[in-house]
C-alpha cells in the first residue's frame, strides 16, 4: 500500500524528554517521512532521526505545533501529543481507507491507558474525555482533538495554523476554521493511540479549569455556540429521565450516560468517580469566567498601543506598518479566520476576545471606581454595535501598565471609534502619527 509522506509533529514541554523522542522513534516510517519534537521546555535533545524544534516564545501546545509544522516538508502533518503512546503502525493505519479530495484532517480516534495506579488516573480512563467520536458528535459542529489529529498540508497553510497566544481549545477552533474553509473532518477509529490522563487531583482541577476558559473563549468567537456546563447537563438528563417516566437515561431510558463509570466498577469506586464529577463541576464554573491566556514572557517597554480589530491578517497591509513601529504593542478586538504567524511572533499582541468575565468584571469595578466621570460618559456616549464598556475595560487596565504609551489606532471608522473611547477612558490623547523604526 503506498500512501502520502506524512511529518510527526509532536509538541513537548512536561514529559520526560527521552521518553518522548523513544515515542517518535518507536513509529514505523516510509522513506520522505520526518519526525519533528516541537520543544518549548529547552531539555530535549536530537537523537536518532528525530529532529528537535525549539519553541520557547510560549508555553502553549498551539506555540509547539505551529513551530513544527514550519518544519515539515510532509504532504501531512500529523499532530501527536506526548502523553499518547501510538501503535507502531499509527501512520500507515490513517490511509487504509482512500482519503476524499475535501477531507483536510483525519481524527485517529484516542481511548485510554489504563494503566493509571491513582484514582484520578483511572477516573479520566473512564471518563475518556478525548473520545474524537464524541467531539466529532458535538451538536454545534464536528470538532477534533489535536492530540492524535492528521491534518492536510494544504488546509494547514489555508487557515495559516493553530491560533497561539491561548491556553486552551485551540484545536477545537482549528477544526472549526478548517470547516469554515470548506474541508471536512474525518474520524479513523482504526488508527488509535492510548492516552495518559491527569494523575494527581491538582493536575486535573487545573486542567479543568482551562477546559473551561477555553470553551468560553469559544462562545465569544462563535456566534450560537454556548458552553453547557455539566450542572447544566445533568439537569437536563435529570429532567429527561422524569418526563420518561424515570429509572433510565435519554428519550428510551436505556443504557448509560457517556462518561459513567464502568459497570464492573464497584460501589466505592463510583461514588469516588461522583464526588470528581461534583469537585469538577465547581471547576468548571470558575474555569468559565476565566481568561484563555497561557504564560507569556516579560515584554520590553512600550512606546505605542495600537488599536486594531481582527489582527494580524495575512496580506493585510496595515499588519507591516505595525510591524515598522517602534516599541509597539497591539490591543485588538480578535483574531482573523488567517493570521500572519511571523507577525503574530513577532509583535505583542492583546486580544479582548481571551477576557473573561472574572478580568473584565474586575477591570470594570476599577474603572468606575477610579474615573466614574468618564465611565458614565462613555455609556452614555456609546452607539448601537460598538462594544459595551465592560468589554474595553481590561484594554483600558492594560494601558494603565504602558504610561507612557501613545495610542494610535489601525482601521477603519469603527476601530478609530474603539480607539478613541479606550484613549478617552484611559486619560490619553489618540495619536495621529505613531514613530516608525
Amino acid at each position: 500500500m503506498s500512501r502520502p509522506e506524512v511529518s510527526v509533529v509532536m509538541p513537548f514541554a512536561e514529559y520526560a524528554a527521552r521518553a518522548a523522542v523513544d515515542a517518535l522513534l518507536e513509529l514505523d516510517r516510509r522513506v520522505g517521512d520526518e519526525l519533528i519534537l516541537a520543544d518549548n521546555s529547552g531539555l530535549a535533545v536530537a537523537r536518532g532521526g528525530v529532529a528537535v524544534i525549539r519553541a520557547t516564545g510560549e508555553r502553549s501546545p498551539a506555540h509547539a505545533r505551529n513551530a513544527g509544522a514550519a518544519r515539515a516538508r510532509g504532504e501531512w502533518i500529523l499532530f501527536l501529543d506526548a502523553d499518547c503512546r501510538a501503535p507502531r503502525w499509527l501512520l500507515d493505519a490513517y490511509f487504509r481507507a482512500p482519503v476524499a479530495d475535501d477531507v483536510g484532517a483525519l481524527a485517529g480516534e484516542v481511548v485510554p491507558l489504563l494503566a493509571g495506579d491513582t484514582l484520578v488516573s483511572r477516573y479520566g480512563s473512564a471518563r475518556n474525555f478525548l473520545s474524537q467520536q464524541a467531539h466529532l458528535n458535538h451538536p454545534y459542529r464536528p470538532r477534533a482533538v489535536a492530540a492524535n489529529l492528521l491534518v492536510r498540508r494544504a488546509a494547514f497553510e489555508q487557515v495559516g495554523g493553530f491560533y497561539e497566544g491561548v491556553r486552551a481549545a485551540e484545536d477545537t477552533d482549528f477544526s472549526w476554521r478548517l470547516q469554515q474553509a470548506g474541508w471536512r473532518l474525518e474520524l479513523r477509529r482504526g488508527a488509535a493511540v492510548e492516552h495518559r490522563y491527569r494523575a494527581t487531583l491538582g493536575e486535573l482541577r487545573r486542567q479543568w479549569r482551562g477546559y473551561a476558559a477555553g470553551r468560553a473563549w469559544l462562545a465569544r468567537r462563535y456566534d450560537g455556540f454556548e458552553p453547557q456546563p455539566a450542572v447544566r447537563r445533568a439537569l437536563g438528563r435529570g429532567l429527561a429521565r422524569t418526563h420518561a417516566g424515570g429509572g433510565g437515561y435519554g428519550p428510551s431510558g436505556a443504557g448509560q450516560p457517556r462518561g459513567a463509570p464502568a459497570v464492573s466498577a464497584g460501589p466505592l469506586e463510583r461514588g469516588r468517580y461522583l464526588a470528581l464529577d461534583a469537585l469538577l463541576s465547581a471547576e468548571e464554573l470558575a474555569g468559565l469566567t476565566l481568561s484563555n491566556r497561557p504564560a507569556r514572557r516579560p515584554r520590553s517597554a512600550v512606546v505605542v498601543v495600537v488599536v486594531a480589530d481582527r489582527f494580524p491578517g495575512r496580506g493585510d497591509p496595515l499588519v507591516e506598518f505595525a510591524r515598522a513601529l517602534e516599541g509597539a504593542r497591539v490591543e485588538a478586538a480578535a483574531r482573523p479566520e488567517s493570521p500572519d504567524l511571523v507577525v503574530a511572533g513577532a509583535l505583542h499582541i492583546d486580544y479582548r476576545e481571551d477576557d473573561g468575565v472574572a478580568a473584565r468584571a474586575v477591570a470594570l469595578v476599577a474603572l468606575v471606581a477610579r474615573h466614574p466621570v468618564r465611565s458614565v460618559g462613555d455609556v452614555l456616549s456609546r452607539r448601537a454595535g460598538e462594544p459595551p464598556l465592560s468589554a474595553l475595560a481590561p484594554a483600558v487596565r492594560r494601558l494603565k501598565h504602558d504610561p507612557h504609551a501613545r495610542v494610535h489606532a489601525l482601521g477603519g471608522s469603527e476601530t478609530q471609534a474603539t480607539a478613541g473611547r479606550i484613549a478617552r477612558l484611559a486619560g490619553r490623547p489618540l495619536d495621529e502619527a505613531p514613530r516608525r523604526r
